[in-house]
């Protein structure tokens, strides 16, 4: 991996941090929140996308990418909505965010995409999940026993399955689609060539969405909720970060050799995320979740090494 790309990782991070936040924070994560979050993240990405003149000359071979992988995406939100309803989020996060790990590494080893990976390498990636899951079970109260973690768990297990297959799917599909828009348009800028990538891609997301939020409403579902979230800046201001942050993600994966990387290295928002946590918000961190940072540290050592 050069260094290119791990700085394009590590901003992405802090990106991805503040929308996943402002999510959170927003306590209604639905269909709702996501379709005003991608039509935010739509918007925010369009001017790049204009400024490169390519919209509308992308072929059919590159589309069919941002189109899998726009509704890859659709189908992690999916995943996340429904693991947060039925999960502690502390617990279904880190899962969803270690599943993927394993996943991408497991399919790019088996069909050959990309260059092939070091065993230190693999190694690296499978102590990264390792710490993902330990950090996992490092959350919640400190009363709560591992049986009923594992209880928690298993309520939002389906959501969190879709969400890591989802992410998995668009990490992988959208490598094929920004490497092959960077040599669609060899003139252009990386940053502008996977901004129009981006934006292609969350045309579909965002159609995907306001899809579903039509489906709620004819079912009765969600009455006021759109409204409601319509009138807070949460949604808006999380496109907003998305769309920075994602755009840094799919140039970082043009500087890779194999797109596992590019997933293991986003782990890097855990470890991150404990820091501030210990550092402004004063909260303390276990010996057990000491453990899940040094093995996520550790083995993204691995893997660059």
């Amino acid at each position: 991996m050069s260094m290119t790309a791990f700085n394009l990782i590590v901003l992405s991070i802090l990106m991805h941090s503040l929308w996943h936040f402002l999510c959170k924070s927003s306590g209604k994560a639905s269909m709702a929140f996501f379709a005003l979050f991608s039509t935010s993240l739509f918007l925010t990405i369009l001017p790049l996308a204009l400024s490169s003149g390519l919209l509308g000359t992308v072929p059919f071979s590159i589309v069919k990418f941002a189109i899998i992988g726009g509704v890859s995406g659709v189908i992690c939100d999916i995943g996340l909505i429904l693991a947060y309803r039925n999960c502690d989020i502390s617990l279904a996060y880190p899962m969803a965010r270690a599943l993927p790990v394993f996943f991408t590494m497991l399919a790019t080893t088996l069909f050959g995409w990309g260059k092939s990976l070091t065993i230190l390498a693999i190694i690296g990636m499978i102590v990264i999940f390792s710490g993902c899951l330990v950090m996992a079970f490092s959350n919640g109260p400190k009363d709560t026993a591992m049986k009923d973690k594992l209880k928690i768990l298993k309520r939002g297990l389906i959501g969190i399955l879709i969400a890591a297959l989802g992410t998995t799917s668009y990490t992988i599909v959208d490598k094929f689609g920004v490497d092959a828009m960077v040599k669609f348009a060899p003139e252009t800028s990386k940053l502008q060539a996977a901004g129009t990538y981006s934006c292609i891609r969350e045309l579909a997301a965002m159609t995907g969405m306001w899809l579903l939020v039509l489906v709620r409403k004819v079912q009765g579902e969600d009455k006021g909720l759109l409204r409601d979230l319509a009138k807070k800046y949460h949604p808006y201001l999380a496109g907003v970060f998305a769309a920075l942050a994602y755009v840094l993600i799919l140039v970082a994966m043009n500087e890779v050799t194999n797109v596992s990387f590019v997933q293991a290295f986003r782990q890097l928002s855990l470890p991150l995320s404990a820091f501030l946590g210990f550092l402004i918000l004063k909260e303390k961190i276990t010996a057990i979740r000491w453990i899940a940072l040094i093995l996520i540290m550790v083995g993204l050592g691995l893997s660059v090494l």
